[in-house]
C-alpha cells in the first residue's frame, strides 16, 4: 500500500476526522499536483459551511475557483474502489463521506420547504451513471434505445434496477450489497458543498451538462439539443469526481414519493410502502429536459414499471474490504 492509500483508507476509516484531510492535502501540495490540493482545501470549506452559506459570502469565490480548477483539468483526491464486472468490464465508484446539508429547493412546491438533512455514514457512488457495457455485463441485454457502450443504460425501469443490483451484489460474493442511493444520498452528492441550482454554479450551460439547450433559464444562453445521451464523463465532474449528475439521463432512487417537512432529518429514506403513491423518485433531468428540471433540487416521480430512453440510474454500495484507486 503506497503512501497516497494509505492516507485515502484512513479517511474512509474516519471520514470526519478533518485532520486527515489537511495531511491529504499537504501531501498532494508536496507531491502531486498543487492544483488537486487548492481544489480538496476549496472543497473542505464548501463542506464545512453549506448548512449556514448567508453567513459565509466568500463561498461564491471559492464555489467559482473550484469550477475553475475541475474545467481546467484539476482531478478529485477522493478514496475509489473499482469494481470489475464479468468479461472485465470496470465500475468506478467515488467515496461521498458523511455529513450535513440543505436539501431542497424553491421552484417547485414538490422541493419545499429547504430542510436540513444528515447523513450518517459515507458510501461509494457510482462516479457516472451505469452504461450499457456495464449492464451487458451483469444481465446480458440490451435495452437502450441510444446504444453505446459508453453511453448511460437507458429504457431501465425501477424495478429492472433491483434487479441489477441483486444480481451484482451475488457476483460480489458477500463483499458488498449494492443498491439505488436514497434520493438524500443522490442530492448529498450531487450537492458537494453547494447551494446553488447546479454543482458549477446557478446558470445552466449546455456545455457542462447534457439537456435541451434550445431551452433557456435563469439567466442561460441558449445551446446545443443534443436529443439523445452522450458518453458518461463528457463533462466536467463535480469537486468529489462524480460525472452527469446534470442532465443525461434521469436516475432512479431507491426512495418513493412524499412530500418534504420542514424538519431536519437524519438518514431520510421514504420506504416504498409508506410513500404518497406507488412511485419512485428520479433526479438529475435528461438530455431531454429543459434545464430548470436538471438542478440539483429537482424531484421527478414515475411507477416502478416505467421505462423510457430518458431514464437511467446509478448504483452505491458500502464496503468491509477496500480496493484504492486515484
Amino acid at each position: 500500500m503506497t503512501e497516497l492509500d494509505a492516507m485515502l483508507a484512513g479517511i474512509v476509516t474516519d471520514p470526519r476526522e478533518e485532520t486527515r484531510w489537511l495531511v491529504l492535502a499537504d501531501w498532494l501540495e508536496e507531491y502531486d499536483d498543487p492544483r488537486r490540493s487548492e481544489l480538496l482545501r476549496l472543497h473542505r470549506k464548501m463542506l464545512a459551511t453549506c448548512c449556514e452559506p448567508d453567513a459565509h459570502p466568500q463561498r461564491a469565490e471559492w464555489q467559482s475557483r473550484m469550477v475553475e480548477l475541475l474545467v481546467a483539468g484539476a482531478r478529485p483526491c477522493v478514496p475509489q474502489e473499482t469494481l470489475t464486472l464479468p468479461g472485465g468490464v470496470p465500475m468506478m465508484f467515488a467515496f461521498v463521506p458523511p455529513g450535513a446539508f440543505l436539501m431542497g429547493g424553491a421552484e417547485f412546491d414538490s422541493e419545499k420547504p429547504v430542510h436540513r438533512v444528515t447523513l450518517t455514514a459515507g458510501s461509494f457512488l457510482g462516479v457516472h451513471p451505469v452504461t450499457q457495457a456495464q449492464w451487458q455485463a451483469v444481465m446480458g441485454t440490451e435495452p437502450s434505445q441510444f446504444k453505446g457502450s459508453n453511453r448511460p443504460v437507458e429504457q431501465v425501469s425501477w424495478e429492472d434496477c433491483q434487479q441489477f443490483c441483486a444480481k451484482l451484489t451475488a457476483q460480489l460474493s458477500g463483499r458488498a450489497t449494492v443498491r439505488l442511493p436514497t434520493e438524500a444520498e443522490w442530492e448529498h452528492a450531487c450537492r458537494a458543498g453547494t447551494t446553488t441550482h447546479y454543482h458549477f454554479g446557478d446558470v445552466p450551460s449546455a456545455d457542462a451538462a447534457n439537456y435541451n439547450g434550445t431551452y433557456t433559464w435563469n439567466g442561460s444562453p441558449k445551446g446545443k439539443n443534443r436529443k439523445k445521451t452522450t458518453d458518461v464523463g463528457s463533462f466536467p465532474a463535480n469537486p468529489w469526481g462524480i460525472y452527469d449528475l446534470h442532465g443525461n439521463v434521469w436516475e432512479w432512487c431507491v426512495d418513493g414519493y412524499a412530500e418534504y417537512t420542514p424538519d431536519d432529518q437524519t438518514d431520510p429514506n421514504v420506504d416504498v410502502k409508506q410513500s404518497n403513491d406507488n412511485t419512485r423518485v428520479l433526479r438529475g433531468g435528461s438530455w431531454y429536459s429543459n434545464p430548470q428540471f436538471c438542478r440539483a433540487a429537482c424531484r421527478s416521480w414515475y411507477a416502478p414499471a416505467v421505462r423510457n430512453d430518458f431514464i437511467g440510474f446509478r448504483v452505491c454500495f458500502r464496503l468491509d474490504q477496500l480496493l484504492f484507486s486515484v
